[in-house]
């Protein structure tokens, strides 16, 4: 098996399936890596002192003792993959010809000789190269069922099932259905969606485990995109919600084998079964929308579906969850999960990252380079190498969150009591108006607006008191947009229009002393 190239999430995954009890062959097959390797690994949770008898350390506790093993890292692929990969075809052809097929250890010999191949693999490479390419496998063998322990696994997959009228979008849209089999009972949880991304898909999990009252070791999922990010024979990674969920809930996910669906056949074959209540149901209610189409199928797993006597294990399902399976689950953790999203951002030269249209302040060490922001209702998270080095709450209003303690400690004495106070004491004595249209400018982000209010003072200094007053008060007043361009012309047009009505009024007073023209006309 190609190696992996293993990274702190990896390792900690490892670290929880070993701490869970898992034995070393499952670990390597569902995390993808060599047992050699995961022997390693498990070698290394003992010498740094991790216990199965005691709790886990978390992530931010392991991140420092791990951090050194994952610098000095740098595992390269097998070569005897990379080698056979151009000789794939070739092998197969001697495997399978329909005349002259030939041994796998026969097969390797003639490989080796061919090409000059002694010494640089050995058959147990071979071996498993022509395994994960299904070359040494007759496609006509029988299906071996394999029955599973109560509470052990939730096989989960998607269907399409058609189409339904939304009333929120105004438009049909296309019906999936989430379904999840206790692999034992064969209970069935059923979810109608319109989306499968990875919100989506990991709701359907929490509801499914609220349906379930419980929560099973593991869940066999196919190569889903909402799933797993890389479907990839190899090396499949499982986007990071799921994987967080998969952690609330101390349970594993473990992945299919690409382009086998029969790996989780208990599901597989519920699809069909599903997609025709589905469209019995729409025939039966013609305004049918997708919350009654929910109800219904609940009703539907709980009643006709969940008491028939199943095909392979001549057992009723919903009776043999009620009465084997849902004790043996895991119960539920305290609080729900809380469904976050993750972004990748780049600390921008201003100290901030962009997250959900809003700017968060990141300390001064960190501008340039990529961190992961996760987000939920109330907090903003944001990682650098797995590292928690920032927490603000997140906004609801407003456009930037800041900790002046970020920026640098020349620019934090700036804004202390450097020129932003002294732009403020000085607009607050030029005129009060004037001084809330200053702080106004300066309060959003002292460090972002200080040229802006640089060059409102300025301007201010060109006009008279009165002037610079009124158009302050009517810039508030009106709610203007406060730019020096706006400022500016507010303050050229009140000026002109105060020197006209002075010309004005001097022409009124003095008009008396003028005498008419008939006057010097006699």
């Amino acid at each position: 098996m190609a190696f992996k190239s293993m990274d702190f999430m990896d390792i900690y995954e490892l670290f929880r399936r070993w701490h869970a009890g898992q034995k070393i062959n499952h670990i390597a097959r569902n995390c993808n890596l060599d047992r050699k390797t995961v022997r390693k690994y498990v070698l290394l949770a003992n010498k740094i002192g991790l216990s199965k008898e005691g709790p886990l350390p978390t992530k931010e506790e392991l991140l420092p003792i791990l951090a050194p093993l994952l610098e000095s890292q740098n595992q390269k692929p097998v070569p005897a993959q990379t080698v056979l990969q151009q000789y794939l075809q070739e092998i197969s052809d001697l495997i399978n010809s329909p005349t002259h097929a030939l041994k796998p250890k026969i097969a390797f010999q003639v490989i080796c000789e061919r090409h000059g191949l002694d010494g640089q693999i050995s058959y147990s490479s071979f071996k498993r190269f022509a395994k994960m390419h299904e070359i040494a496998l007759n496609p006509g063998l029988a299906t071996c069922r394999i029955e599973v322990a109560p509470g052990l696994e939730i096989q989960i997959d998607y269907g399409y099932m058609g189409y339904l009228f939304d009333p929120l979008a105004k438009r049909k849209r296309k019906v999936y259905a989430f379904i999840g089999t206790l692999s034992y009972s064969r209970h069935m949880f059923v979810q109608f969606v319109y989306k499968q991304n990875q919100q989506s898909f990991v709701a359907s999990h929490v509801d499914m485990f609220e349906y379930f009252g419980g929560v099973t070791a593991k869940l066999i999922i196919d190569n889903l995109k909402a799933g797993v990010i890389k479907p990839d024979l190899y090396q499949p990674d499982i986007n990071r919600i799921y994987q967080e969920m998969a952690e609330h809930y101390h349970t594993f996910i473990d992945t299919c084998r690409v382009r086998h669906p029969k790996d989780k056949g208990k599901v597989e074959n519920q699809v069909p079964v599903v997609r025709q209540q589905f469209r019995k149901q729409w025939a039966l209610h013609t305004n049918m929308d997708i919350v009654l189409a929910n109800q219904l199928v609940k009703q539907w797993c709980l009643g006709k579906h969940g008491h028939r006597v199943h095909g392979t294990t001549q057992w009723q399902p919903l009776p043999a969850f009620e009465s084997t399976e849902k004790q043996v689950l895991q119960p539920l953790p305290e609080e729900q999960f809380e469904i976050p999203l993750w972004k990748e951002a780049t600390v921008h030269s201003d100290h901030y990252i962009q997250f959900d249209k809003k700017a968060y302040s990141v300390p001064h060490a960190y501008v340039g380079k990529k961190v992961m922001v996760r987000g939920t209702a109330k907090l903003v998270q944001i990682f650098y190498e797995h590292q928690l080095i920032k927490q603000h709450v997140r906004m609801n209003n407003g456009y930037r969150q800041t900790d002046y303690s970020d920026f640098p400690e020349n620019v934090q004495a700036a804004l202390g009591e450097g020129l932003p106070k002294y732009l403020l004491d000085k607009a607050a004595k030029t005129s009060p108006h004037f001084g809330q249209l200053i702080k106004a400018v300066l309060e959003p982000h002292a460090f972002i607006n200080l040229r802006k209010a640089q060059g409102l003072v300025a301007d201010a200094d060109r006009f008279p008191v009165d002037i610079i007053e009124e158009a302050a008060q009517m810039i508030l007043a009106q709610r203007l947009s406060i730019t020096n361009k706006t400022f500016k012309v507010v303050l050229q047009k009140l000026q002109s229009e105060k020197q006209s009505k002075t010309v004005i009024s001097i022409s009124e007073k003095t008009l008396r002393f003028i005498r008419p023209m008939d006057y010097f006309i006699k």
